[in-house]
C-alpha cells in the first residue's frame, strides 16, 4: 500500500537515497512514515555494479580536498561521519569490510548483492516504504494555503512534511 501522506519523502532510491532513509528512521519518532521513491523498475543496480560487482564502499582515507563543492561543507559532513563511523555503520548493517592494498575498502564477502541486501532488508525491518517505477515528475514546495509538500510522481502524487532529494549526479 501506498502512503499518501508520508512525513519524509526521500527522491532516489540508491546507495545515498537508502542511507538516508535507515538514518532518518532510526532517529525519527515512533509512527513517523517515511517513503522512498525511485524511478527505476528494481533499486540497486548502480550499487551492484560499482567496485566491478564487489561495491567498493568507502577509501581508508576520505578528505574534503577529494570532493568538489564546499570544502566547508564537506569537512563538517567528515568531521560527523569520517571513515571509521562508515565501518562501524555497515558492521552494524552485517556487512563487514576489509581494505585492499589500493585502500579501496570492499565488502569481506566480496559482494556487492550483500550491501544492497543489507541496505534493503533494515529498509524493511524499519518499515520504510520503498516504491518503484516512480519517476517523479515534480516537487511542489508548501505555500501559505498547503504547508505540505506535494510530490507528483508516474503513479500519482502524495504529500509529505519533507523532502530528500538523493537523486544522484
Amino acid at each position: 500500500m501506498q502512503p499518501q501522506s508520508p512525513d519524509l519523502a526521500i527522491i532516489g532510491g540508491g546507495a545515498a537515497g537508502l542511507a538516508a532513509a535507515i538514518f532518518a528512521a532510526e532517529a525519527a519518532p515512533p509512527g513517523h512514515r517515511i517513503v522512498v521513491l525511485d524511478g527505476a523498475k528494481t533499486l540497486g543496480a548502480k550499487i551492484l555494479v560499482s567496485g566491478g560487482g564487489r561495491c567498493n564502499v568507502t577509501h581508508h582515507e576520505v578528505r574534503p580536498k577529494d570532493f568538489n563543492g564546499s570544502k566547508h561543507i564537506v569537512r563538517n559532513v567528515l568531521s560527523e561521519f569520517d571513515v571509521a563511523a562508515t565501518i562501524r555503520w555497515f558492521a552494524s548493517l552485517g556487512v563487514d569490510l576489509k581494505r585492499e592494498p589500493t585502500g579501496k575498502l570492499f565488502p569481506i564477502a566480496n559482494s556487492a548483492r550483500a550491501v544492497l541486501k543489507a541496505l534493503l532488508d533494515r529498509c524493511d525491518a524499519l518499515r520504510i516504504t520503498l516504491l518503484t517505477s516512480r519517476r517523479v515528475t515534480a516537487i511542489v514546495p508548501p505555500s501559505d494555503a498547503n504547508r505540505s509538500f506535494q510530490i507528483h510522481h508516474a503513479d500519482g502524487a502524495l504529500t509529505c512534511q519533507r523532502v530528500i532529494l538523493s537523486t544522484g549526479g
